[in-house]
């Protein structure tokens, strides 16, 4: 049996939705149980929603919940007592194999570090997710956890996806930096001297700068860039991929002759958009940290929670800690002899 913890407070939606999802995924999940974190106010509810397993779900109730708006300040004074701090508090006594919430993304890095800790060698987490590719899922980090990165932070988000990737594939990983051009000139200082010191410490699997019309091509596994330029990559990909659904139902709704022949289309229509769709990609794992932790979107509806559950299910199967740490820890061998120049 599996044991996850979901903080169901922290979306933008409310924690209906939250609940609506844990339902859905508890009756295909025969072999998952669930602890909720909720407040006083919603405790009646979870208990309804859950009627139907309620052997199989533990009902936590706390004092408060971060809000998407609180201030560090505000985090700080009430954050231990948060459905997001139990959350995290049960994956670290072990009686909950991972977690997941829609909260506040800074409160959850901040309560994340220090409720579970950091892997040794690892100075921040990272936000990481797997893209769809032309090819194989492609998994990028960082997606805005850390809005800028040293050059030493960029090899430690390369130690993480090489490790992650490797961890569940048998072959190695091949590796990335996300940049302006693939000319070794361009780009910013941090970019260039953690290019450097990855040829040498990863030199079987690094290779080289990737532009931003690379991502999707499925010629890596993994994509490593700070969080600023790797949040607004998603946010755009995630736009563009509501666009492109929209036109084709548009394109639909417009032409008789081809309502006529939505037989012929809908199979291959309702194939992209399960590819495409930001909701069935909308859990991020925050990679780093000596436990999994899912983000999902503050805006995340019903389906979106439900696929981060599936996302943390599917990532806790496959969380190997030594692996990670393994790889982390060759890495900053080999980087102790190479310079940051």
């Amino acid at each position: 049996m599996f044991t996850y913890a979901v903080d169901i407070m922290g979306g933008d939606l409310g924690p209906r939705v939250a609940l609506k999802a844990c339902k859905r995924f508890l009756r295909f999940r025969r072999d998952v149980n669930l602890i909720v974190t909720t407040t006083a106010e919603f405790e009646q509810d979870v208990r309804s929603v859950f009627s139907f397993r309620k052997h199989s779900v533990r009902i936590i109730v706390c004092e408060h919940a971060v809000d998407m708006h609180d201030k560090p300040a505000q985090m700080l004074r009430k954050g231990l007592t948060s459905t997001m701090a139990a959350a995290l508090q049960e994956c670290a006594a072990g009686r909950a194999q991972g977690m997941v919430s829609a909260g506040n993304t800074g409160a959850l890095l901040v309560l994340s570090r220090r409720i579970l800790g950091m892997i040794s060698g690892i100075d921040r987490p990272a936000l990481a997710t797997l893209l769809p590719t032309r090819k194989e899922p492609l998994l990028m980090l960082d997606l805005g956890a850390n809005l800028s990165a040293s050059p030493e932070q960029l090899v430690q988000f390369a130690a993480l996806g090489v490790g992650w990737h490797e961890a569940q594939n048998p072959a190695p990983a091949r590796l990335g930096l996300l940049n302006v051009g693939r000319e070794s000139a361009k780009g910013t200082d941090a970019v260039r001297q953690a290019a450097s010191v990855l040829e040498k410490t990863l030199p079987d699997r690094y290779q080289g700068f990737y532009e931003g019309d690379d991502i999707y091509k499925g010629d890596i596994d993994v994509l490593v860039t700070d969080g600023f330029a790797g949040n607004i990559t998603l946010k755009a990909s995630e736009g563009l991929s509501e666009w492109l659904q929209e036109l084709i139902h548009k394109e639909f709704r417009q032409h008789w002759f081809m309502r006529w022949f939505a037989f012929l289309w809908l199979p291959a229509v309702r194939n992209i958009e399960k590819r495409i769709s930001p909701a069935r990609h909308g859990g991020a794992v925050l990679l780093g940290l000596k436990g999994v932790v899912v983000k999902t979107h503050g805006k995340s509806d019903a389906r979106a929670f439900r696929y981060a559950l599936r996302y943390l299910h599917k990532t806790s199967a496959n969380f190997h800690l030594d692996k990670l740490t393994e790889c982390v820890d060759k890495t900053r061998q080999s980087t102790e002899i190479c310079s940051y120049e």
